[in-house]
């Protein structure tokens, strides 16, 4: 019977170079069926199938090393299955040791990962206690922190309504200032309205009319005048020494105890023995709108506000409670980025994490760190591109395949001119160490890096080596 079941046929019809079924199967020996497939026993070796139309067809396939495959006679190929079949042992053998000793590698792997997630879940309880106390901290800082400003706005609240009234006075000596001024100006010119007409009374009077009033008048006259004279030689050199300057005058105020800023008036430069005088002189002729009265002033100091120190040091100690706490939080967040990182079925490429792996391809070097990104380093101007973040696993749709973790896609590099964002396509192959193999680009910006490490290795080496003998035997 035919292996498809579409029909049965006699045995004479087998290898008959006649293809009586239609899935070749009758004809395994020939090349009549062009479907059909060519059995090398490869004695010595490890038997093998090649297509039928392959077979008598004056080619010795590598498939057959028994050289069966050329059985008419039509050309001669020699049976070489004893030699390669001992390479092929050897090759075996050497990938044997190899898989073995990474998978022993990959048990230490495995046992670093395990160590690695209980030390990570370990620190995680620890790093939630510890934040409850550090939040407990920062609201035990914050609440010291409101009374410290509370008490200080009390205090400043009282400084300030101070200030205001400082500032009330200040604002009315300024104004008193001017208006001093002003009536100063007016001061020198009545003084010399008067000293004007003392100077044309004394030029005209009688010196035979014996009025004592008029005598008394010319005396203090000639006084006056000398006191005058003197009076302004002292006067010039005083205002001299500048113009007031109103808002030193009010910088001081607030630095200074209570003193008086304001310039010296006219009845301050005039001497207390000619002001009494001066006045009643004004009286006698009417004049007793420009009598003189001396004024007093002051100017108080200003209060200034500004952060106590109990507020600073209760900011201090509030910031500081705060920023040990984001930093146990940033703790936090990074352990459990590694607890939920995805390092295979034992956690055996938790120990790769983050490590860094360099490959020279004349042009450019080539690096992948694991779970991290992928660069392009260009060995000339020594300008780096980057190729990519790990975005996931791509060996398999499912993580029930092997294949699931022999594959790492890195995307959303840099993007190409005229041209899609770079990515890398990791593959990954068992040996006994974590090397780069090899870098390809056969697409634009789409790169292939082919790549050794223990991680990949099966386990079961023993198991898988005890399968293969029993098959071989059979």
């Amino acid at each position: 019977m035919c292996l498809d079941g579409s029909a049965t046929i006699p045995y004479e019809s087998i290898n008959d170079d006649y293809c009586d079924c239609a899935d070749g199967s009758d004809e395994p020996g020939t090349s009549a069926c062009p479907n059909g497939k060519f059995y090398c026993t490869n004695a010595g070796h490890i038997p093998s199938y090649i297509s039928s139309k392959l077979v008598n067809d004056g080619v010795c396939e590598p498939e057959c090393c028994d050289g069966s495959d050329e059985y008419d006679g039509k050309i001669e190929c020699p049976n070489i299955c004893e030699k390669v079949g001992a390479e092929h042992r050897k090759l075996a053998e050497q990938l044997a040791k190899k898989r073995a000793e990474g998978a022993r590698i990959k048990r230490e792997y495995i046992q670093h990962g395990e160590k690695l997630k209980i030390q990570l879940e370990s620190e995680l309880n620890r790093l939630k206690n510890v934040l409850e106390s550090a939040k407990i901290k920062v609201s035990e800082r914050e609440v010291a922190l409101k009374k410290a400003q509370e008490k200080e706005e009390k205090e400043e609240k009282g400084k300030v309504e101070s200030t205001t009234k400082d500032q009330v006075r200040i604002q009315k000596y300024r104004e008193k200032i001017r208006t001093l001024q002003e009536r100063e100006e007016r001061l020198r010119d009545q003084v010399n309205t008067l000293l004007d007409i003392l100077k044309n009374m004394k030029k005209d009077h009688n010196p035979n009319y014996h009025d004592m009033a008029v005598k008394t008048a010319i005396k203090g006259y000639d006084e006056l005048v000398e006191e005058y004279e003197s009076e302004m030689e002292e006067n010039m050199e005083f205002d001299q020494e500048g113009e007031i300057d109103e808002d030193e005058i009010i910088e001081e105020a607030s630095q200074v105890p209570e003193i008086d800023m304001s310039p010296p008036s006219l009845s301050e430069r005039i001497s207390d023995a000619f002001l009494t005088l001066y006045n009643d002189f004004l009286e006698t002729f009417g004049l007793s709108e420009y009598v003189i009265h001396k004024s007093e002033r002051q100017f108080s100091k200003s209060s200034s506000g500004g952060k106590s120190k109990e507020v600073i040091a209760a900011f201090d100690a509030y910031d500081k409670a705060e920023e040990e706490k984001k930093n146990i939080e940033n703790d936090l967040e990074e352990i459990n980025k590694k607890l939920a990182k995805d390092y295979g079925t034992k956690r055996e490429f938790a120990k790769l994490d983050d490590e860094c792996f360099n490959h020279d391809a004349g042009e450019y070097t080539y690096t992948v760190c694991m779970f991290g990104k992928a660069t392009q380093k260009s060995n000339k101007d020594h300008a780096s591109t980057h190729l990519g973040y790990f975005k996931k696993w791509i060996g398999a749709e499912s993580k029930g395949d092997y294949k699931y973790y022999t594959a790492q896609l890195y995307d959303h590099g840099t993007r190409c001119w005229n041209g899609p964002d770079r990515s890398v396509k990791l593959y990954l192959e068992c040996d006994t160490e974590n090397k780069i193999l090899s870098v390809t680009e056969p697409e634009k910006c789409e790169y292939i890096i082919k790549m050794t490490t223990p991680a990949i290795c099966p386990e079961n080496v023993e198991g898988n080596k005890n399968k293969k003998s029993n098959h071989e035997e059979l």
